[in-house]
Formats: structure tokens, sequence, C-alpha cells
């Protein structure tokens, strides 16, 4: 579920072109918006999103039913397939494993696992790209308080209801990794040379008949 590549699926369809060879090359929703805009950009919010929320809600689902039944509490099967839902974004398997950063994957996956904590780390994210114009500082910020969060929420019940190990590991993970995918962002806004949100006009693109 993770793995499907709506971002290189739609602009291949809208396009015709591989989104991965425009803009900043990432095959996510900054760089659908920036190089063909908000309408293509829309189901990519969507599919993305609900991919990260239905993989560890289905695995819920099941879970509670397992537990309902008399069985075992598979209390890790939601975790791993959020987790998996974020490496298969990252890297997948239809687009030669050249996928995404997993920011907006990742926050679905706390959706369905930390609501709240979610909610305060998109808020957080907001609040950084309406001040600073760059996605990357927004994102890279709501990693670090969703470690920060999910660690309150682990050890004295804030913001979500006190969660269990497995959630505060995993969060770490995800924020860690995410945070890693963005290593080259991290440089460009060292260098001075990161592109702010709504900084730079859509391009023209050549689709592979205009080439011709």
């Amino acid at each position: 579920m993770g793995s499907i590549p709506s971002a290189v699926w739609i602009a291949k369809i809208v396009k015709k072109i591989d989104i991965r060879e425009h803009g900043s090359k990432n095959a996510g929703l900054t760089n659908v918006f920036r190089v063909l805009g908000w309408k293509p950009a829309l189901p990519v919010v969507l599919i993305d999103l609900s991919k990260g929320f239905l993989a560890p809600s289905i695995a819920l689902w099941m879970n509670n039913a397992s537990v309902a039944a008399g069985g075992p509490d598979y209390f890790w099967l939601p975790l791993v397939a959020g987790f998996l839902a974020i490496l298969g974004h990252s890297f997948t398997c239809f687009a030669g494993f050249r996928g995404g950063k997993g920011v907006l994957t990742a926050f679905g996956v706390f959706l369905a696992l930390a609501p709240l904590t979610a909610t305060i780390c998109f808020l957080v994210w907001v609040l950084l790209v309406v001040f600073t114009k760059y996605v990357s500082v927004g994102s890279i910020g709501a990693c670090l308080a969703l470690a920060i969060l999910s660690g309150t929420s682990y050890f004295i019940g804030f913001p979500d209801t006190k969660v269990h190990g497995g959630i505060f590991i995993m969060a770490l993970v995800v924020a860690t990794f995410v945070i890693v995918k963005h290593r080259t962002n991290i440089v460009r806004l060292m260098n001075g040379t990161e592109n702010g949100f709504g900084s730079k006009k859509k391009p023209k693109l050549e689709t592979p008949e205009e080439k011709i």
C-alpha cells in the first residue's frame, strides 16, 4: 500500500513526465505542487495521506479482532504496518525504488496511532512553513516535534493518552529517517540555495511529443 507512487503516476497521467526529472527531482507532494500546480497535487495529498492512515488502521482492526476472539495481542502489528508504509513510499517498488521523503505518509500513520500528537505536529509544520517559507524546515521541525511529543506521551500521557514504548521508539526511528531523507535540503538551507514555498514560478514543461 505504501509503495503506491502517487506523485509519479499522477505526473505521468497529467503531463506525461517523470516528476523526478523536474523541480527538486523528488517524488513528493511539494514538487508536484511546484511543477504542476495545486490540482494535480490534491490527489497526491489524498493518496499519500490515506495509504499512511489505512496501513496501521487495518492492522489495528486485525489485532483488535484477534484480542476479541481470545487470541494473542499483536500490539506490534500496527507499528510494523505503518513503518513499512513509510518505507514503501520512500523506496517504491513500482517506480525503481525512487520515492518521496515520507512526510505526508508518516503524518497519516501517526494520525492512526497517536492522533493528537500527529495533529500538533501538523500545526508545527504549518507555522514553520508560514513563517520561514520553507517546506523542508516545516517537515524537519514537525519530525522533531513528533519525537518530543511521543516521548511526553510515553512518559506522562500528554498529548495522547499514555502510549506504549513501541510507538515512542517508532516515532524516534521515523523522525530520524525522514530528517535523513532531507539531508540535501539541509545542505541547501545552509548554503542559502533552498527554494522557498511560492518563491518560484511554475516552470514550463515539455511533453515527450513536444520535445520531438
